[in-house]
């Protein structure tokens, strides 16, 4: 596999500019250094974290009245859980790694934003001409 990582690197290098490669390599180690403490925006326009987090806990709840639920409680939690933790395991590391995926990707889009505002804003001085720009400056 590293392998195979280290041809695309190699033929995306072929391929880009050697200062442009540079410039969103170091992009995408700044957006892979991120962690949940800092402020993403993405999040904050997504909503309440409990509405699209996923939660990998597991939850014994039921509809059913005190006393089967709490024999059906214990049926799943001595009986079915040891035989499934191994795919609740599983699970949970694949969890796990989307989180930090989508995590790295909102401070990509965070950052790409963040820049194509920070482009628009040249391409207007530029379009409003030298007394705009120099506004802008002060």
């Amino acid at each position: 596999m590293s392998d195979l990582q280290q041809r695309v690197r190699d033929r995306l290098r072929g391929e880009l500019n050697p200062i442009l490669f540079a410039e969103v390599e170091a992009l995408l180690r700044r957006a892979a250094d991120v962690t949940e403490a800092d402020t993403l925006l993405l999040p904050e326009l997504l909503g309440d974290p409990a509405t699209w987090r996923l939660q990998a806990a597991i939850r014994y709840q039921s509809h059913r009245t005190a006393g089967q639920a709490s024999v059906l409680g214990f049926v799943k939690r001595r009986i079915l859980m040891p035989m499934f933790r191994w795919l609740f395991e599983y699970s949970r590391d694949n969890f796990e790694r989307q989180r930090r995926v989508n995590l790295v990707l909102f401070a990509c889009v965070q950052e790409l934003a963040a820049e194509t505002v920070r482009l628009r804003q040249q391409v207007q001085q530029a379009a409003a001409g030298p007394a705009a720009s120099d506004h802008f400056r002060t």
